[in-house]
């Protein structure tokens, strides 16, 4: 019998949460929930949509898990706590598709998509979202954390509630401190501090014509 899930979410991340879980794991998606302030409608694709301060009642903890599918750390980990304080049991998605190592260590409320690629020796804290994200050997990424199409070295720390990227690589050896939010296509080679936010001078517009600067390649 497959596990019953009820995910926390009504974006397109927990349509994506949900898909993959029916797809791609033991657990069967029964319905949603939201926060009252949140709750707009009685259904999520085709599936029971509720508020989350009732869950327990529809939803008893003893029959189903749930899983929090939130992108902001902070807002994750509140839903989280609560979720927790309801007793319930916390589900994780480790993608049968993504590339790991038997060692992998992996924590609650945690989403490995099926474009990662893990070496050994990698330790993933509670309730942390990775995208298409390549890790070094023997990294940490600490809880609270969303990393999304970036890459790591080898013995990299990423501090609890930080982002990293697209394209964004950390350089093998760095610590990442906590609350850090590294940018899209940035280079990390020495170590950060605590709030720190990193970003690349992104691409510039130029004033040629595209049909004009294609001609002069196609005659």
């Amino acid at each position: 019998m497959p596990r019953k899930l009820i995910i926390y979410g009504i974006g397109k991340f927990a349509e994506y949460v949900a898909y993959v879980f029916n797809e791609d794991s033991e657990y069967e998606v029964y319905g949603f929930c939201i926060e009252e302030n949140l709750f707009n409608s009685e259904n999520f694709i085709g599936k029971p949509l509720i508020k989350f301060q009732d869950m327990n009642k529809t939803y008893p903890p003893d029959e189903f898990e749930i899983f929090i599918a939130v992108g902001n750390n902070d807002v994750r980990r509140r839903i989280l706590n609560g979720a927790l304080q309801l007793e319930y049991n916390i589900a994780t998605y480790v993608s049968t598709k993504c590339r790991k190592w038997d060692n992998l260590k992996v924590g609650i409320n945690c989403f490995i998509d099926e474009g990662c690629v893990l070496q050994p020796f990698i330790n993933i804290e509670d309730n942390c979202i990775l995208f298409t994200t390549d890790l070094g050997h023997h990294t940490t990424i600490c809880s609270d954390s969303l990393l999304s199409g970036s890459k790591t070295g080898g013995n990299v720390r990423v501090g609890s509630y930080s982002y990293i990227g697209l394209n964004a690589s950390v350089k093998q050896n760095v610590n990442i401190a906590r609350r850090n939010i590294i940018g899209m296509n940035c280079s990390i080679e020495k170590d950060t501090k605590e709030n720190s936010v990193y970003s690349h001078k992104g691409t510039v517009k130029r004033s040629i014509d595209a049909t004009v600067l294609g001609n002069r390649f196609l005659q």
